[in-house]
């Protein structure tokens, strides 16, 4: 099966991710009629291959994203980088600018990327006392372990 195709039809499905605990990714591929060796591999490549992110946490889900995405990589660049990242246009179009730098100006992604840190409770907007306006802020539950 194309992983890439499987998982666009996932984010087209869930754009706000899949939620559930990690065993729900191929509860979702059993119900599609895919035999249980298959959804327990396909699950496994999706998540090796960067298709498809576990956040954990007090909303725990699946994300998915259209083309491979290193989300730790991305999670630590928001924790470490963001803060200090100066973005034109609202608290949300500086953030999507931001996630676009990171995955190559693509936006569509850093959109899918956004909306599922968002549904998964990392991301809520706050006043920014220094710029004077609002700006997102990222937090990341610590089973993440984003430095390891």
């Amino acid at each position: 099966m194309d992983l890439q195709k499987l998982a666009a039809s996932l984010q087209e499905a869930y754009p706000q991710g899949l939620p559930g605990e990690r065993e729900a990714l191929v509860t979702l591929l059993l119900r599609r009629g895919i035999p249980q060796p298959e959804a327990l591999e396909l699950a496994r490549a999706l998540e090796a291959q960067g298709y498809a992110h576990f956040l954990p946490g007090e909303r725990p889900r699946w994300a998915f994203t259209r083309r491979p995405v290193d989300l730790k990589a991305l999670m630590r660049a928001l924790d470490q980088e963001y803060p200090e990242f100066v973005g034109e246009g609202d608290e949300e179009e500086e953030a999507l600018a931001f996630l676009a730098l990171r995955l190559e100006g693509d936006r569509q992604v850093a959109k899918e990327v956004l909306e599922a840190l968002r549904a998964a409770g990392y991301v809520e907007k706050a006043y920014h006392p220094e710029q004077v306006r609002d700006r997102l802020l990222f937090r990341f539950p610590e089973a993440l372990r984003l430095y390891v």
